[in-house]
């Protein structure tokens, strides 16, 4: 079998199951990653695997690659992807895997793999891992290796609960899984910490029958707003299904995405850390970038992506990064991986030791009208050059354009994104501007010169 270069993407491998990501492919995957680890004198890997319905099969063939290189298996059972994080810090080990597809629909799988880097190996790492399995020079053991199973679950929140101290108000909690891995956890985390906790959505389940497990996706979530608003809670927090990403909400149910949570987390850092270092990407509010400078530090736009931004982090020694969907990376007091259970946690430790409600934290922010996340359709073989014809036709109107990741255009009332996603076949498009108006306006000039390619 030949497994679709496709499935390789930007930051993880991603598919269909069965037709792209199946048990063959996971074989050869596992065989491919166990031979390279082997060679660079690892003999053990860590596989964990989220709720997906496939993961079962997918860990068995995995394991089985891995195993007939000799190399051992860690396995940590079912658990989120920042449970593998951990466990690397926990064990030691560098080499691992992570079975999911994150917040895609739930026919979807795929692998995050860490090789013997701080994260999440990705771009050309990930096309170097293709080219090796294509060739098929795989290491095979006449022993081969073993399975042992390590359960982690209470060391992972235990690790939460140890790290992050509460003030003294009493918070009332709404905790929104999406039925995902969040569920193992969240409920426990935030109790211990000293929180009420009131859950929506906490039975794992890879059918995710409550709602499609992507908090930033806001027609997901408006159930949970009323919950939030209707139980008179002082913060609302929602997983994606891997629960690496954390969306917030405040006591009216008003939804926060990810650039709001670092206005909210800068605030409370940026004393601490003076004259840090922002990086925000491209699809973040103009208002996080004001902030930051306003705070004394140095904002700074980079390019989407999990990988990319933790690579960043490392590189420069950040204190705190994050990004519009969710993904949050603390480094001052923590590993610098994202984690929606820790971030969750800081942001409750921030607001219980404020009188402030969770909207009030946001005070004195300039408020911009921002428009959803779009997901535009479109093929992986096509989308690169649809987002490049759109960028150099803004340029030749005369527009300036941040081009780091796809194109920012800027309207000096507001701007518009376009840029192609490196999980699926879509376009993503956003706008921001002064008014409502001015904001769907952009966005519709942006749509009707994609749209010239259908």
């Amino acid at each position: 079998m030949i497994i679709s270069r496709n499935v390789f993407r930007g930051y993880d491998i991603r598919g269909i199951y069965p037709t792209d990501i199946n048990a063959e492919a996971a074989e050869k995957i596992g065989k491919g990653f166990a031979t390279l680890m082997k060679r660079a004198g690892q003999d053990k890997i860590i596989v964990g695997h989220d709720i997906r319905l496939s993961g079962e099969d997918l860990f068995g063939a995995l394991s089985e690659g891995i195993i007939s290189t000799g190399v051992d298996v860690i396995n940590i059972g079912l658990c989120a992807t920042p449970t593998t994080y951990f466990a690397r810090e926990l064990f030691g080990i560098k080499p691992s895997i992570m079975i999911t597809a994150s917040h895609n629909p739930k026919e979807y799988n795929g692998f995050k793999i860490c090789g013997l880097g701080a994260d999440t190996i990705y771009g050309d790492e990930i096309q170097d891992l293709r080219k090796f399995i294509e060739e098929g020079k795989f290491e095979v053991s006449d022993v081969p290796g073993k399975i042992e199973y390590r359960n982690i679950t209470q060391e992972y929140i235990d690790y939460t609960v140890n790290k992050v101290k509460l003030g003294n108000r009493k918070l009332k909690v709404a905790v929104d899984c999406g039925s995902g891995s969040g569920s193992l956890y969240a409920k426990e985390a935030y109790t211990r910490l000293g929180c009420e906790v009131l859950m929506v959505a906490d039975t794992p389940d890879g059918n995710f029958p409550i709602h499609h497990p992507d908090p930033t996706q806001e027609k997901y979530m408006l159930e949970f707003e009323e919950f939030v608003r209707q139980n008179n809670c002082d913060i609302g927090i929602a997983f994606d299904g891997d629960a690496d990403r954390v969306i917030c909400f405040d006591e009216k149910g008003n939804i926060h995405y990810g650039d709001e949570y670092m206005i909210i987390a800068w605030r409370d850092l940026m004393p601490k850390y003076p004259n840090s270092v922002g990086i925000l990407d491209v699809k973040c509010t103009q208002s996080l970038y004001e902030e930051i400078e306003k705070l004394g530090g140095k904002a700074e736009f980079c390019r989407v992506g999990s990988s990319l931004i933790k690579a960043e982090l490392r590189k420069r020694n950040l204190v705190f990064a994050g990004e519009y969907a969710g993904h949050i990376y603390f480094n001052d007091d923590h590993y610098g991986y994202d984690d929606g259970l820790y971030a969750g946690a800081r942001m409750l430790q921030i607001l219980s030791n404020t009188d402030k409600k969770m909207s009030e934290l946001l005070d004195g922010v300039t408020k911009y009208e921002g428009s959803p996340e779009v997901l535009y359709p479109v093929t992986d073989e096509t989308k690169l050059k649809i987002v490049e014809d759109v960028k150099n036709r803004f340029k030749e109107e005369g527009y300036e354009v941040i081009d780091i990741d796809g194109a920012r255009i800027l309207f000096g009332d507001g701007w518009g994104l376009i840029r192609s996603s490196n999980t699926g076949p879509n376009l993503t498009l956003k706008s921001e501007a002064i008014t409502k108006e001015r904001c769907e306006e952009i966005l519709e000039k942006i749509k009707s010169y994609v749209e010239e390619y259908k």
